[in-house]
């Protein structure tokens, strides 16, 4: 594994409790907004870097081009940015070793059956994170990061496109990528599970954009706190375009099974629009790799 990736990769699991397959790219930045980029540059700007930028009307039933998400805290450490599994006063970088999820700020609302299914998942980060070399979690195996985990740990950059019939998009984490169909179709009745689901969407007016997601494999977690779904859970994202810069992005967990209620796992969550020259650069999970990034991780983890 390039030590540039090793020191990255570690310096996130030691502050959150991330998986090797999520790589880290921590160069400053170097253009945002309607600025030009240099050429290859893949280093998303930070939330300061748009503060001069000027903002144009939003464009009618357009969600197309790159998209940044880190710069208003994408990369979500300690689970889904409106319910954090942190207690608080509790550094985010160190496991609470907590039975439950009770004492956390925004606890969600758990049936019997998905508190047990959320026991029974071992996180590193969160009031419920273990030591590494206890956990489970499903990326450490190389399994797909899945929807919608890939929109509620790692939301660093995603490029949108559209056709006369899909809106596609591709995620920077793994390089996922999502077709939602906007031809009018119908969501499967008994899906088959795939990692990222069935996604069907549709403009409600010329700037919102709205999409259902079903059929998600219940192997995947939520966030990286371990939060467990059922593969009977829907997903509701709703794209608000604010402007030329701007795209807020709400998410709503709908799953009975596991939750009393719906619950929102982002609410007008901000991502920024980026130059069209960005390169989005690549961060798969290697297991050729993974050996030495946990021994390397061990070995930060004994001198802490």
């Amino acid at each position: 594994m390039p030590k540039r990736f090793l020191v990255s990769a570690v310096a996130l699991v030691a502050l959150s409790g991330f998986s090797p397959f999520l790589g880290a790219q921590t160069a400053p930045a170097k253009g945002a907004g309607a600025k030009a980029m240099p050429p290859w540059d893949d280093t998303p700007p930070q939330k300061a870097a748009y503060a001069g930028i000027t903002k144009g009307p939003a464009p009618r039933r357009d969600l197309s081009g790159f998209w940044n998400g880190a710069a208003e805290g994408g990369v979500q450490a300690t689970g889904a940015m409106e319910h954090p599994a942190l207690i608080p006063g509790h550094p985010a970088d160190e496991p609470g070793g907590q039975a439950d999820e009770n004492n956390i700020a925004r606890p969600l609302p758990y049936t019997p059956a998905g508190l047990a299914a959320l026991k029974a998942n071992k996180p590193t980060a969160g009031a419920r994170g273990v030591r590494p070399g206890m956990q489970n979690n499903p990326g450490d195996i190389c399994d797909p990061v899945g929807f919608p985990r890939v929109a509620l740990s790692q939301f660093r950059v995603a490029e949108f496109e559209q056709t006369a019939n899909q809106v596609i998009v591709v995620y920077q984490p793994s390089y996922a990528w999502r077709v939602i169909w906007t031809d009018g179709r119908e969501l499967p009745k008994v899906p088959e599970p795939r990692w990222y689901g069935y996604s069907v969407g549709r403009w409600v007016d010329d700037y919102t954009f709205v999409v259902q997601t079903v059929g998600l494999d219940e192997r995947t977690w939520l966030d990286n706190a371990g939060r467990p779904h059922t593969g009977n859970m829907r997903v509701e994202e709703q794209y608000h375009r604010v402007d030329s810069d701007t795209l807020e992005l709400t998410l709503t967990i709908d799953d009975p099974e596991y939750y009393k209620q719906p619950w929102q796992a982002l609410n007008k969550f901000v991502l920024h629009r980026l130059p069209d020259d960005f390169d989005m650069g690549e961060s798969f999970c290697s297991p050729s790799a993974i050996p030495g990034y946990k021994k390397l991780l061990d070995n930060v983890t004994a001198d802490k």
